[in-house]
C-alpha cells in the first residue's frame, strides 16, 4: 500500500474526531477513541511513540471505513 506522512497537532485530531461524529451520528460507534493525553509524560519518547501509534490506528480505522473514506470532513483534515 501507499503511505502518507501527516503532521497534525493532537488538538487537530480531536477537532477532526468531533466533526466526524457530528457529520455521521449514526456511525459514532465506528469512530475509535483517540489515545489519551498527558500533561506529565507529553515529552517522553515512549509516551509519544505510543500516542503516535494510537493516532495512526485511529486514522487507519477512519480511512478504511467506506462511510468515512470519501467524506469532505476527512479530506479537509488530510489536506488542509
Amino acid at each position: 500500500g501507499s503511505y502518507m506522512n501527516i503532521r497534525k497537532r493532537y488538538s487537530e485530531f480531536d477537532d477532526f474526531r468531533q466533526k466526524l461524529t457530528a457529520s455521521f451520528p449514526n456511525f459514532k460507534a465506528a469512530v475509535p477513541e483517540l489515545p489519551p493525553k498527558s500533561a506529565i509524560f507529553k515529552f517522553r519518547p515512549k509516551f509519544l511513540e505510543k500516542r503516535r501509534a494510537g493516532l495512526q490506528y485511529f486514522l487507519n480505522c477512519i480511512m478504511l471505513n467506506p462511510e468515512f473514506s470519501g467524506s469532505p470532513v476527512l479530506k479537509d483534515f488530510l489536506f488542509a
